[in-house]
């Protein structure tokens, strides 16, 4: 067998139904009985809000780290919200058809929890140095918190370092200069801008990485939104017939949809699933990077960040499947990118907006992602890897725009989804630390960083 034949054989094993149904699993363990959502969802719903959007300036400094809270989420943010928002949903809906929705609900719902352990943890067992800067993220809490399988953590940050090149990078380029090409940009000009770009930003360390995300992310969201509120306000009046349509196919797609060809339950579920657990990188490990970096005096604090992030996310994803069910444009199926351009025909705007949002959404991610991987090769090899990291990450940028490297790509691929193994297994592990914390947090407790 051959290593391309190999990493195909992984991939289908590491975001295959079963893989799925773990992520799901280790969030509702995770939401049930670690965290206990269901104890008193009002109050946890009241403190999340009090301690995160209620409270961006109150809480801007506490123990260690180098930016806020608020810049720690939208670090996190500008990797999450990326075009499989976009793309990807309007895939999972064609896969798996309205029904899908449903099930991507119920992924983004336990996977709050799993990315609250996973923020909670970043901050309990970051390292901090004697300058006040912190690196932290699952490598650490696997590495600290489990001293007995620590060779989870480099298993973790290598899948992270060489991940972050392919589906952090290169992929995201060629999105970025994909969706420019229509506008005339030549993909090496394209190419020479995101290197010079991604060396300006990520040189400057975390605190650039913030200020630039605390741009990006508001500029996502503006374009998000102008993209797709007139085509809500032009499909406003199906709306409700496409939430009935997401319950009703959600567990009975064939009669919902009229006995439609291709749609099945499994279907439903299997893509739904997907986009619930993948479009949020919840349980993957990626985001926790961000978050280990804020200045917080205590981790549930940076938890509920956590919650304010998936939020977001879902947003994000939800609006654009109604939309997408709405236009009645999924029952004509086809590629995500050829539903993308019917769908956004009926825009005033038409295919500029969706090209901008397309590369907007791929640029932050890139910036966001060099950081990830620069922090989990610090990890492996010592601080000295960064200047190397930073400059091998801009210039894979300068040729991601022009295409190739199709087999690295794969096995990139494969490895982003092979970082959820260690990672899940650790949260599973360090569930009654993220209960201890929620309890002192509640309780008022100071909190003590392990030594």
């Amino acid at each position: 067998m051959d290593i391309l034949a190999l990493n195909e054989y992984l991939n289908r094993v590491v975001y295959g139904f079963p893989m799925k149904l773990v992520f799901l699993l280790v969030g509702a363990y995770l939401v049930i009985f670690q965290i206990r959502w269901f104890s008193a969802p009002l109050r946890m719903m009241r403190v999340s809000f009090s301690e995160t959007l209620g409270a961006i300036r109150e809480r801007a400094f506490g123990f260690g780290g180098q930016i806020t809270p608020f810049q720690a989420t939208m670090v996190a943010l500008s990797a999450t919200v990326g075009t499989g928002h976009l793309l990807g949903m309007l895939a999972a809906v064609l896969v798996g058809g309205p029904g899908a929705v449903f099930w991507m609900w119920l992924g983004y719902f336990f996977g709050t929890g799993t990315k609250f352990a996973e923020a909670t943890l970043a901050v309990h067992f970051r390292r901090r140095f004697a300058d006040g800067s912190v690196s932290g993220g699952p490598m650490y809490y696997l590495y600290r918190g489990l001293p007995r399988l620590r060779f989870l953590a480099y298993f973790f940050a290598f899948f992270a370092a060489v991940a972050a090149f392919g589906i952090g990078n290169l992929s995201q380029a060629g999105a970025v200069g994909g969706a420019l090409a229509p506008l005339g940009a030549p993909p090496a000009l394209v190419g020479l801008f995101l290197a010079l770009l991604l060396g300006v930003v990520l040189g400057g360390g975390i605190v650039r990485v913030a200020r630039f995300a605390q741009v990006v992310v508001p500029l996502k969201l503006l374009l998000f939104l102008v993209a797709v509120v007139p085509l809500l306000v032009r499909y406003g009046g199906k709306i409700p017939e496409a939430l009935a349509l997401v319950f009703q196919a959600a567990f009975s797609p064939e009669a919902a949809l009229g006995g439609a060809a291709g749609f099945s339950l499994f279907a439903a579920i299997n893509a739904g699933l997907g986009r619930g657990i993948f479009a949020n990188e919840a349980g993957l490990g990626s985001a926790p990077i961000a978050h280990a970096q804020a200045q917080v005096d205590h981790p549930v604090r940076q938890g509920f960040w956590g919650v304010t992030e998936m939020f977001v996310s879902f947003l994000v994803t939800s609006l654009t499947a109604l939309t997408f069910i709405a236009s009645g444009l999924w029952r004509q199926g086809g590629s995500a990118a050829e539903a993308a351009q019917a769908l956004f025909q009926a825009h005033p705007l038409g295919g500029l907006v969706l090209a901008l949002t397309v590369a907007v959404f791929a640029l932050g991610t890139m910036v966001s992602w060099g950081f990830y991987g620069e922090e989990a090769a610090a990890f492996l090899f010592g601080e000295g890897i960064r200047w190397p990291y930073r400059l091998t990450f801009a210039v894979l940028a300068l040729v991601g725009p022009l295409g190739g490297l199709e087999a690295f790509l794969a096995i990139s691929d494969t490895l982003n989804g092979l970082m959820a193994i260690p990672n899940l297994l650790g949260l599973v592990l360090l569930g009654p630390v993220v209960a201890r914390l929620v309890y002192g947090f509640f309780r008022g407790e100071p909190w003590i960083p392990p030594r």
